[in-house]
């Protein structure tokens, strides 16, 4: 009967080993997922462009060139992110129905340019409810309004520093003996 617990002892050991790395696996694909959510949630924030404003019609120029263009990253950034998920991640579906809102967008506003400021709002819209349902507490993962990041203040470009003094040697003033004279500490040169 001795060899029954020659043999459950290690295949139990064995058996808590693997469990624990297992859990200790999980925890840590979880924290992954939530750091790359969270990064994602504060692009989101610091997104100027789902800024709230009072839509009205506009005409097609470089500002709304510029909304489509930080749509098209912002839609880069929720692929990139879906890549950090583990299979069968209840974000997987919320991300993919935030990809399939920038597209619509971006084809809406490719129909009718003048009307891009209502498209944003409506985009705003949507992915603030597709963040809060990521940040509903079943994760780490911390809600951020999108766009709406305090304006910070703008930082002074930096003082204009004259450039450095040239090394070259000056030709100074010739003196009445027709000699060059040079400044102390210039090397001598050849001519």
């Amino acid at each position: 009967m001795d060899w029954i617990w020659d043999v459950l002892g290690p295949a139990g050991g064995v058996l808590i080993g693997f469990g624990a790395g297992w859990g200790t696996r999980r925890s840590r694909d979880r924290r992954h997922e939530s750091r790359a959510l969270n990064e994602l949630i504060t692009d989101l924030h610091l997104k100027r462009t789902l800024a709230p404003i009072d839509p009205q019609p506009a005409p097609a120029g470089p500002a709304e060139a510029r909304h489509s263009s930080a749509v098209q990253d912002l839609r880069e950034n929720i692929t990139e992110t879906l890549a950090h998920l583990q299979p069968g991640s209840g974000a997987t579906e919320v991300l993919m129905r935030m990809s399939a809102v920038c597209n619509r967008y971006l084809r809406d506003v490719a129909k009718d340019p003048e009307r891009y400021q209502f498209g944003l709002m409506e985009l705003r819209q949507n992915l603030d409810e597709d963040l809060r349902i990521l940040a509903d507490g079943r994760r780490d993962v911390q809600y951020l309004s999108p766009g709406e990041a305090p304006a910070g203040k703008r930082v002074p470009p930096p003082p204009r520093v004259p450039p450095p003094p040239s090394r070259a040697p000056s030709r100074a003033p010739s003196s009445s003996s027709g000699k060059v004279t040079r400044p102390k500490g210039t090397p001598r040169t050849r001519r």
